[in-house]
């Protein structure tokens, strides 16, 4: 494997139908899909590092994420994380770019080829709406936010399982309410188990299943 420093995961666009392929919206991730891909590559990344060897692969983890680009950022920790001065025990991200600290350095090497640099020596500190897990979910608070038709997630949180913790105004759910949708989640675990369900039809379009993701991208009008 490669010691690449950034991995992007990204969900692919719909742009209309092809006749060259007969995906459709059905064959788009939703972020929540995105993220919970990234994390299992992340697993698998670990597994290999854990195996260790002449030459370990480094550690990576999610560092940012881009909602309505429906992407994730796996860094490099050694490259792209320092301890958070403020409490040392954290992780403080440093992916974006300084770019007159890039100019200097290259022009630099321009002059002294025998100068080098490396990543390290450019980032700048990921702004808190862009690192992953904040709230804002990697948009920009000086952008305004426009929603399609009024609609708004169903839930705004969600537990380690899946099930949602907050409705759509990211008020806290009721013991009540979480229980009876976890017991939803259970009997569709039932019918589908644990694992994702794929199942093509004749159309050749395939449908994704997986009841850990199950009240994700639901939507409501207001």
């Amino acid at each position: 494997l490669g010691r690449c420093s950034l991995v992007e995961v990204k969900g692919v666009t719909f742009c209309g139908k092809s006749d060259a392929s007969n995906l459709n919206m059905t064959n788009t991730p939703w972020h929540h899909e995105v993220v919970e891909f990234t994390r299992k590559l992340k697993v698998e990344l670990d597994a290999i590092r854990e195996e260790g060897g002449d030459d370990p692969l480094p550690e990576y983890d999610l560092a940012c994420e881009h909602k309505h680009s429906c992407s994730v950022l796996l860094a490099r920790v050694d490259q792209f994380a320092v301890p958070d001065p403020s409490d040392p025990a954290r992780r403080k991200w440093r992916t974006w770019i300084d770019y007159p600290k890039f100019q200097e350095l290259a022009s630099r090497h321009r002059s002294d080829p025998t100068f080098s640099f490396g990543v390290e020596d450019y980032t700048a500190d990921t702004p808190e709406w862009a690192v992953f897990g904040a709230d804002e979910e990697g948009f920009d608070p000086t952008d305004k936010r426009h929603r399609k038709k009024s609609k708004h997630p169903m839930y705004a949180r969600f537990d380690g399982s899946g099930v949602p913790t907050h409705d759509t105004f990211g008020e806290p759910l009721g013991e009540d309410e979480m229980e009876i949708l976890r017991e939803r989640m259970d009997e569709r675990k039932r019918e589908l188990g644990d694992a994702t369900t794929v199942t093509e039809l004749r159309s050749g379009e395939k449908v994704l299943e997986d009841p850990s993701l199950m009240f994700r991208g639901l939507v409501v009008t207001r």
